[in-house]
């Protein structure tokens, strides 16, 4: 049944995978609507609702919480059982910059956060049977802060893009959310996982939080160790941990708040 006053069909039980590079989310079902995010490689989706011409299907995505809409020539439906043991069972994370494998007869190419749905535990090699190429990691097995670091400075310089989740576009909040998801860790979009500790606790791999509570707005840096951090200015940059601070605290909001946190047991 269609919403009140909404051009939104709901769906239920209805499932899909990424399978290509990159598949943008938009906030409505327009080409010229804002990006939300963008799913890559082997993440998998929930359809929520269509458009009444069935031309846009919205989805929500998991792992991070976000939802936005796709176009049915890119939808990729799977068994709800097979959806499921995505979710729950262990699989590959591509963790170098550019990865390739062999789909449907050609090269694709993937970007790191890729999944590829095989698991360590699997009774062949499974890299000779799919034909590829790249570095991967079991999302299962949690990164040390010097693993999280290595996957953190693949992305230096990579330019800002609002829900860009790639190394040619990275959004300033998604993009540290999916680093710590490469190094095996959930992150939900909104939610700071680990635990507050003093700053003067901080370790490599630990993240710094900067809130403009007025403007509802957060950034954040990864301490990467010897007084340096990993930050989003206008790229993925690293500097001196004083110049990140002189610049959040030339913030004209009256009221902020910084927190550091562990987020690496």
């Amino acid at each position: 049944m269609r919403k009140e006053k909404s051009s939104e069909w709901p769906l239920i039980d209805a499932f899909g995978i990424c399978r290509q590079t990159i598949l943008p989310l938009y906030r409505r079902p327009t080409f010229d609507s804002a990006l939300v995010t963008q799913l890559l490689f082997g993440e998998c989706y929930q359809t929520i609702a269509m458009t009444s011409d069935q031309q846009w299907f919205k989805v929500f995505h998991e792992d991070t919480g976000l939802q936005g809409w796709i176009t049915t020539q890119t939808l990729k439906e799977i068994p709800k059982s097979d959806y499921h043991k995505f979710l729950n069972t262990d699989f590959q994370i591509v963790s170098s910059p550019i990865a390739a494998i062999e789909y449907q007869g050609t090269n694709l190419y993937l970007l790191p956060g890729s999944r590829l749905h095989f698991s360590d535990l699997e009774l062949f090699n499974w890299k000779d049977h799919i034909g590829f190429t790249g570095s991967v990691r079991s999302h299962a097995v949690k990164s040390d802060r010097e693993e999280l670091i290595e996957i953190a400075v693949k992305y230096v310089n990579a330019p800002y893009q609002a829900g860009g989740r790639s190394i040619f576009g990275l959004d300033e909040i998604q993009g540290f959310e999916l680093i710590f998801t490469i190094a095996g860790y959930s992150w939900l979009s909104g939610q700071l996982p680990g635990r507050k500790i003093d700053p003067e606790l901080v370790l490599p791999g630990d993240l710094m939080v900067f809130k403009e509570l007025g403007k509802k707005h957060t950034k954040y840096a990864l301490y990467l160790g010897a007084e340096e951090v990993m930050w989003m200015d206008n790229r993925i940059r690293v500097s001196d941990l004083s110049e990140w601070e002189y610049l959040i605290w030339s913030s004209k909001d009256d009221q902020v708040e910084v927190e550091t946190r562990s987020i690496i047991s």
